[in-house]
């Protein structure tokens, strides 16, 4: 009898210690990485007219197993944890004082993926001020986990917005779009 209680101590001993093992070794098995779109370029047409508008639209490429190999071999998409997004901001290339961000009163960033074709909202600005600007920083919502449209290789992104006045040209953009993305076993 004492030696079953034994053996069983025993034997419980081990599968905790393995259990802890392979919890660390899993641990260890991981990536965080900073991923960035950026520099996309795209042109918001000439606003004919106040209210809403859809201002451009765009479909990006990005490997993302390659990029999550590339930190570490032994992981690939299938292993993403989770995806937050943790900027947007959208830079003018071409503006000038009658053709800049104070012609929108509302903007924001709607993104969808090859792998999850609904349509999330990234980032938006509700009152955007009537100011002269070339740059806009759209906030984020950094506490959502993206990582269901991330195991792909093309994301869909539309930037649309209720527009205050008109312009007189295209404007020529760029947008930088920031991600932490974990990987792991």
């Amino acid at each position: 009898m004492k030696r079953t209680i034994f053996f069983t101590l025993a034997l419980l001993s081990i599968i905790s210690i393995l259990n802890i093992s392979c919890n660390k070794i899993k641990e260890a098995v991981k990536a965080d990485i900073n991923l960035s779109y950026s520099d996309v370029e795209f042109t918001i047409p000439q606003i004919n007219a106040t209210g809403p508008a859809t201002l451009s639209s765009k479909d990006v490429y990005l490997n993302i197993d390659s990029i999550i190999k590339a930190s570490n071999t032994k992981l690939s998409a299938g292993n993403i944890r989770s995806v937050t997004i943790k900027s947007c901001v959208i830079n003018m290339i071409d503006g000038d004082a009658a053709n800049n961000f104070s012609a929108l009163e509302s903007c924001k960033v709607d993104f969808s993926s090859n792998v999850n074709t609904q349509l999330y909202s990234l980032a938006e600005i509700t009152n955007n001020p009537d100011t002269e600007a070339y740059t806009l920083e759209i906030p984020v919502n950094s506490s959502i986990n993206l990582k269901d449209y991330f195991n792909a290789t093309t994301f869909s992104y539309t930037l649309a917005g209720n527009a205050r006045k008109t312009t007189s040209k295209e404007i020529k953009c760029k947008a930088t779009i920031k991600y932490t993305l974990e990987a792991g076993l």
